[in-house]
């Protein structure tokens, strides 16, 4: 219990929420009210109503649904005398644990028109109902009518709020109610400690969430098990299963016992460790202290073990886990598709999606998602095509990831037509297209030379208002550059700026690395600058790209300048560009193979030399012996160099 302030109304709700004025309120009536206490509830009941009053609660608490609990409220305000608020209270409680929150603030209102008199409970009751309606703001607006009509908030009242918080993700903001109510002599308890705990976990603040459970021990609050699973989890999560074996022998040696939940969570965390071991024997642990592993822990290892291709071992816990009397759920098998499918077993999957149907589970998305993309990995793309269908007539509807897969393995089995046709398939169901689409068809359509109706498909998204980024711009530089059309790519890659597109430092090589094939060197240095003024540092490609091109047009000068830059900013130069520069000293006379070397090794730098050495097999002199034969048979060597 909350001690008593007698400036209890200092409580500062303007930095908490956004509370309306009561004049605009929906919660206004509250602040005409009187208000009830156990004193009033008591003087109130004449002898009759004491008497019935029993057989009430317990029609109450035997409802069996809404309509029920409607039809019995209507019967409690048209009795005479009325029932009490705390009868009120309890049938209201029941409408909020069926969710019916908005049902049950109406509730709440109706009532309070008939002046019975609202307690701390039906505000409480106000107050979840808008924390689970994501309306924290009102919340804080009836908190505030709670201080105005002279009700003091108890810590049920301040931990809902701290949870409706969170739930909404304002997480910081739940800390700071937290730590302000400890200022004002409020002693937090379990239930509020777990609320932010179980807040910071969500968002990933795992150490801010030790943190509040050392403040718990330090002021003698007892964290519960429930408490130590939700660090645990997010522990794991983050891939410190250490840490987390460490606060669970914490716990246990504090005399707290895990539960399924916290053996699941750490179960957990070992498979995606790949700590086998140690994950069987929490499993033999957990079973010897009569503690059994549900669905969900047995799921955990069989999915495991299917990413891991153990296929055998996910099959043996399947069993394990009949004989424990648990049976396995559509997750159980999407797992074991997934597994099979990941090592093309695709007779495998569907036997076991076969036997779903005969175990009485119903597929969902994600098996389809799993056996679409098996069938396209193999290039079956008709029985991928025959699944799309099947589940289009049991009512699922198919995500963009499924459109993604197909289209894709139309494109790669060579049928980037029939993946223009989804495309537009895909839209007349109501699912839009996304990057990750529109990259897929047209890179499909130009791998396979359609290149006519890959620009005139590009043109097509434009209109549909698709924002395009600059990754889908890329592709279209990339493939107008490859087939001739620079024109047409300069023209298009000017407009980029107007479409408020960042220009990558890839994009920008392109249309260097174009303009340096069809021989515009000048025009490609232009561009270079003018990426550098952007702020748009050129890479190693860039540079390489760019002097390969002044290589080929014996334009030693300018491409000694930029092999200059690329050495002093620690940039290698590729195969490619070794190979031009080789055939450029090679083809002036004078030059014998040792100052070949020489001249080479004075452009690129003395890595090579050391390179070249480990490449002959030898640590001295005599490899130079083999570099006439080296020198000729570049091609090869420098691939391998590179």
């Amino acid at each position: 219990m909350f001690p008593r302030f007698a400036s209890i109304r200092c409580f500062p709700l303007q930095q908490f929420g956004t509370v309306p004025h009561s004049h605009s309120s929906p919660f206004s009536f509250l602040t005409y009210c009187t208000i009830a206490t156990d004193t009033d509830i008591d003087t109130d009941i004449d002898i009759d109503e004491r008497l019935k009053r029993p057989h009430r609660v317990n029609s109450i608490r035997n409802l069996k649904n809404l309509d029920a609990a409607l039809n019995f409220f209507q019967k409690m305000v048209t009795m005479n005398p009325l029932p009490t608020v705390k009868d009120f209270n309890l049938l209201v409680s029941f409408v909020v644990k069926m969710k019916h929150y908005e049902t049950s603030i109406s509730l709440i209102k109706h009532f309070c028109s008939l002046d019975v008199k609202p307690n701390v409970v039906t505000l409480n009751i106000v107050i979840n109902c808008l924390c689970r309606l994501r309306h924290t703001p009102f919340a804080f607006s009836v908190l505030g009518i709670m201080f105005k009509i002279g009700l003091e908030p108890t810590v049920v009242t301040l931990t809902t709020i701290v949870n409706g918080l969170c739930i909404e993700g304002n997480v910081a903001e739940a800390v700071n109610l937290v730590e302000h109510v400890e200022k004002m002599g409020y002693q937090p308890d379990s239930h509020m400690y777990g609320a932010i705990i179980n807040g910071l976990c969500k968002t990933g603040d795992t150490s801010s969430a030790i943190r509040f459970l050392r403040k718990m021990e330090e002021r003698n609050c007892k964290a519960q098990v429930i408490v130590y699973s939700t660090i645990i989890d997010s522990l794991c999560k983050d891939r410190l299963v250490s840490e987390a074996l460490n606060l669970w022998s914490e716990m246990v040696g504090k005399g707290i016992q895990p539960n399924v939940v916290t053996y699941t969570c750490l179960i957990h965390g070992l498979c995606t460790s790949s700590r086998w071991k140690e994950a069987a024997t929490l499993l033999n642990e957990m079973t010897q202290k009569e503690i059994y592993p549900n669905v969900q822990t047995f799921n955990i290892l069989v999915d495991a073990l299917c990413k891991e291709g153990l296929l055998m071992g996910a099959k043996s816990i399947i069993a394990y886990m009949v004989q424990m009397g648990e049976e396995p759920n559509v997750v159980t098998y999407n797992s074991l598709i997934s597994g099979y499918c990941l090592q093309n077993q695709m007779k495998e999957a569907m036997r076991v999606f076969d036997l779903i149907a005969d175990k009485g589970c119903l597929p969902d998305i994600v098996t389809y998602s799993s056996l679409i993309n098996g069938w396209c990995k193999v290039k079956d793309v008709d029985k991928a095509i025959s699944l799309l269908g099947d589940m289009v007539n049991k009512g699922l509807h198919p995500d963009v990831v499924i459109w993604n897969t197909l289209i894709g393995g139309f494109c790669n089995a060579g049928k980037p037509l029939a993946a223009k046709e989804l495309f537009f398939t895909m839209h007349k169901h109501g699912q839009l297209p996304n990057l990750q689409t529109c990259g897929i068809i047209l890179d499909g359509l130009f791998k396979c030379s359609f290149h006519s109706e890959a620009i005139s498909l590009f043109r097509e998204m434009e209109k549909m208002n698709l924002d395009l980024n600059i990754v889908i711009y890329s592709i279209m530089l990339r493939e107008m550059c490859s087939s001739g059309q620079l024109k047409d790519a300069q023209k298009l890659f000017s407009c980029l700026p107007a479409k408020g597109l960042k220009v990558s430092v890839y994009t920008y090589t392109i249309m260097i690395q174009a303009l340096c094939k069809e021989g515009l060197l000048d025009e490609a240095e232009d561009l270079l600058m003018k990426m550098e003024e952007d702020g748009c540092l050129a890479d190693m490609c860039t540079y390489n790209v760019l002097v390969q091109g002044l290589l080929r047009t014996k334009d030693f000068s300018r491409s000694r300048k930029y092999l200059q830059i690329m050495k002093a900013k620690g940039l290698l130069a590729d195969a490619t560009t070794t190979e031009l520069l080789i055939h450029y000293f090679s083809d002036l006379d004078k030059l014998h193979d040792v100052q070949l070397l020489s001249s080479v090794e004075e452009e690129l730098g003395s890595h090579y030399r050391i390179q070249l050495m480990q490449l002959c097999g030898t640590n001295d002199d005599s490899w130079m012996e083999k570099w006439g034969s080296l020198v000729a048979q570049y091609v090869i060597l420098l691939e391998k160099l590179i």
